[in-house]
């Protein structure tokens, strides 16, 4: 591969338009991100995250000729159709990760073993996959435990082994330490940016903290009502702000992670 050749983006994303009740929701004439990246969504509450996330994941479903959710979505250049033959074979190549952690009512073991168990492997192979993604996360020696009698950290943990296991090629997170205390947050941020590093996992996260963001992201989009309004490194975002918004949010939230 000439070296000099442009990078094609591992997912990409053009003329988005979600709308809700007639409001528009989410108006993005591009998005882009190249594999091994990392990237964190920002922007306040009602800034159209989730609904991004959501999009790009495929279970917000938009039509090339509707007039409120349309838009066309890429994976490694291959437009990504309704079809189900299509879908299927992109969704097998993301995981998801949610605020809660919507584990089964059953072992920890067999909740991380879910996603690999439905994909048909065999059970030789669950059996160390599953084992290297515990390892991974810290929690082996909660295997046989019911993932009703989890702490919130280790429910946590028990999700993104299981969103691991299948080993993804695009991990979207939509604001998945939001709830924990400062400590456990900490010490996940730092697994996640390890292991998704390690195993090449591009990400996209959705986020309002800027500790996450400083600490995992590659690259920022600020959203604000639906849109992007400035995209870029951490430090091109904090540094050169494109407008008074970009400014007083990022300003905002470093001030509040300086009182911690």
């Amino acid at each position: 591969m000439n070296e000099n050749q442009p990078v094609q983006p591992i997912l990409e994303a053009n003329n988005i338009l979600v709308k809700k009740g007639g409001v528009t929701v989410l108006d993005i004439p591009h998005f882009s991100i190249k594999q091994g990246k990392h990237l964190s969504l920002v922007g306040p509450n009602g800034a159209g995250k989730s609904t991004l996330l959501l999009t790009l994941a495929n279970l917000l479903k938009l039509q090339q000729d509707s007039t409120s959710d349309k838009g066309e979505i890429y994976f490694k250049g291959n437009k990504i159709y309704l079809n189900y033959s299509t879908a299927i074979a992109y969704r097998r190549n993301i995981s998801m990760v949610f605020q809660e952690p919507l584990l089964f009512n059953t072992t920890v073991f067999d909740n991380v073993a879910s996603g690999l168990k439905i994909r048909g492997i065999r059970s030789s192979e669950i059996q160390n996959t599953v084992n290297e993604c515990l390892q991974r996360f810290g929690i082996s020696h909660l295997n046989n435990r019911s993932a009703r009698k989890l702490s919130s950290g280790e429910a946590k943990r028990t999700s993104l082994a299981r969103a691991f296991a299948t080993k993804p090629e695009i991990l979207f997170l939509d604001e998945p330490f939001s709830s924990l205390d400062l400590p456990t947050r900490e010490l996940l941020i730092e697994d996640l940016e390890k292991n998704s590093r390690e195993m090449g996992t591009t990400t996209i996260m959705a986020t309002h903290d800027q500790m996450e963001v400083l600490q995992l992201s590659d690259y920022i989009m600020v959203m604000d009502q639906g849109k992007i309004v400035q995209s870029g490194t951490p430090d091109e975002i904090i540094s050169h702000p494109a407008n008074k918004f970009v400014s007083s949010f990022m300003g905002e939230e470093k001030r509040r992670i300086l009182k911690r």
